[in-house]
C-alpha cells in the first residue's frame, strides 16, 4: 500500500470520527458523549428542561439519527426544529420535535436520565409520541418559554368473541400497561439575568399520565390511580472568573405509578431529588474542562391496598449518592475535528430494600464507574456528532486494526444551525 494511499485512509478514519466544531450545538449526543447531565454545561439541549432557553440558541434543525445501545437496532430517532426568525421574531421563537420515542422526563430523548442513579430513570416508556411543541421570547432581560407535548396509543376491539374491549396505552410494547402510559404534558420556565455575571433558570414540566383496560362490555379492568407526574429544576450560571462558570443545580420530581385493578389499589410511587454543582473551565482558547459533584435520592415506593383503604405490604427502594463525582474534557483538535470523555462515579453511595411484610432490610454500598467517549466532525454548516463505542480507541475501525467494534457509533446526532 502507498504512503499516499495509507493517508488518505487515515483522513478517512479521522473524518469518521464525527466530533463537534467549535460552537457547542451538538444536541444530546454532545452531553451523553461526556457522561454528564446537561444541566452543568451550556448546551442548547438544555431546552427540554428549562424552556426559557429556546428564544436564546438561535435556529437550528437537528437529526437523532438512532441510538443502537442496548440492542443493535437502531431507535430513539427523531427531527426537529427551532426557528426564531418567522414574521422577524415578533410573534416569539417556535420548537418543533417528531420523535419515535417519547422522550424521558425533561429530557430530550429516551436515553438520558433526568437525574443520576438506577432509579433515576423515567419509568414510563412509549414509542407513539404525537407532538412536542415549544415557545419561547425574550424581552429584554428576561426570557419566557413553553411547552406542549403528547403521546397516545390505544386499541379499539369491536368483537364480541374476544374477552378484550379498549385498551388506551402503547400497547405496542411488552409488559405492564401502568409503565407504558399514554401523556398529555404542559411545560414552562424563565430566565434572567441577575447581574453582568448571573444568570437564572427555573423550569417546571407537569404531565398527565393515563392509561385504561377495558373488557368487551366496557367494564374496566385496570386503570391508573393517579396520573400526574411532575418536575421543578433551577440552576445558575455564574461567570466566577474569566475562564470559570460556576453552575449550581436543583432538581425535584415525582412520578404516581398508582393503578387501580377491580377493588384492588397499588399506591405506587417514584420521587426524588438532587442538588449539587460543576466548575465549567475554558482551557486554551475553546477547549473545556468539567468537574463537580451532586448530591441525590431517589424512593421507589409500593403498597397494595383494598378498596377501603386498607393498606397492605409495603417496600420501599432507597438510592443515595452522598455524592456522585464528574469530570469530563472536551478539545477541539482543528476547526473540524472534536473529542471529548467523561466519567462519573458515586461516592458513598447506597440503594437499599425495605420490605415491611417480613420484615427485611438489604443495604447494597458501592457504585459503577461510568464513562463514555464522543467525537465527530463538521461538514460545511452541518455538525455531526457521536457517541464511541468504549472498546473503539483500542480496536479502531476493522480495515485498520482487524479487530471488530461492534456499534463503532452507539448514538449519532446532526445539527445544522443557521
Amino acid at each position: 500500500m502507498t504512503i499516499r494511499r495509507t493517508k488518505k485512509i487515515l483522513a478517512l478514519s479521522a473524518l469518521l470520527l464525527l466530533a463537534l466544531p467549535v460552537v457547542a450545538s451538538a444536541q444530546m449526543s454532545r452531553v451523553e458523549g461526556m457522561a454528564l447531565q446537561g444541566d452543568f454545561i451550556k448546551d442548547w439541549s438544555a431546552i427540554f428542561t428549562y424552556p426559557s432557553q429556546v428564544s436564546n440558541v438561535g435556529n437550528l434543525v437537528y437529526g437523532e439519527l438512532g441510538n443502537t445501545s442496548p440492542s443493535v437496532i437502531t431507535f430513539d430517532r427523531s427531527v426537529g426544529a427551532v426557528i426564531g426568525n418567522l414574521w422577524e421574531g415578533r410573534l416569539g421563537t417556535w420548537g418543533v420535535h417528531l420523535r419515535e420515542q417519547t422522550p424521558q422526563l425533561g429530557q430530550g430523548d429516551a436515553a438520558s436520565n433526568p437525574s443520576p442513579g438506577i432509579d433515576g430513570a423515567d419509568p414510563n416508556t412509549h414509542s407513539m409520541e404525537s407532538f412536542d411543541l415549544m415557545w419561547g421570547k425574550k424581552f429584554g432581560t428576561t426570557s419566557f418559554g413553553l411547552r406542549l407535548n403528547r403521546s397516545f396509543g390505544g386499541l379499539e376491539v369491536n368483537d364480541p368473541t374476544t374477552a378484550l374491549g379498549k385498551v388506551e396505552y402503547d400497547f405496542t410494547l411488552p409488559g405492564s400497561a401502568n409503565l407504558h402510559r399514554n401523556v398529555i404534558g404542559f411545560g414552562g420556565g424563565i430566565g434572567f439575568e441577575m447581574n453582568p455575571t448571573t444568570n437564572v433558570e427555573a423550569g417546571i414540566l407537569y404531565q398527565q399520565r393515563k392509561f385504561s383496560v377495558e373488557d368487551s362490555t366496557g367494564a374496566v379492568l385496570a386503570k391508573e390511580d393517579g396520573p400526574a407526574t411532575f418536575q421543578v429544576a433551577g440552576r445558575i450560571m455564574w461567570q466566577w472568573q474569566p475562564n470559570i462558570m460556576v453552575v449550581p443545580v436543583f432538581k425535584y420530581y415525582s412520578y404516581d405509578l398508582s393503578l387501580r385493578a377491580g377493588t384492588a389499589v397499588d399506591d405506587n410511587s417514584l420521587k426524588g431529588w438532587q442538588f449539587g454543582a460543576a466548575a465549567n473551565w475554558a482551557l486554551g482558547s475553546n477547549d473545556l474542562f468539567v468537574w463537580g459533584a451532586t448530591f441525590a435520592q431517589n424512593k421507589l415506593k409500593s403498597a397494595n391496598a383494598t378498596a377501603s383503604g386498607a393498606f397492605g405490604p409495603v417496600s420501599e427502594e432507597t438510592e443515595t449518592y452522598a455524592p456522585q463525582v464528574f469530570a469530563a474534557l472536551e478539545t477541539h483538535v482543528n476547526s473540524w475535528l472534536t473529542l471529548r470523555f467523561g466519567a462519573n462515579k458515586g461516592a458513598w453511595y447506597s440503594i437499599e430494600d425495605q420490605n415491611s411484610t417480613v420484615p427485611n432490610n438489604i443495604k447494597f454500598k458501592g457504585a459503577d464507574f461510568n464513562m463514555h467517549l464522543g467525537a465527530g466532525v463538521k461538514v460545511g454548516n452541518l455538525q455531526l456528532d457521536a457517541i464511541l463505542a468504549d472498546d473503539f480507541p483500542n480496536n479502531l475501525p476493522y480495515f485498520i486494526s482487524g479487530n471488530q467494534t461492534s456499534d463503532m457509533f452507539t448514538k449519532v446526532t446532526a445539527t445544522y444551525p443557521f
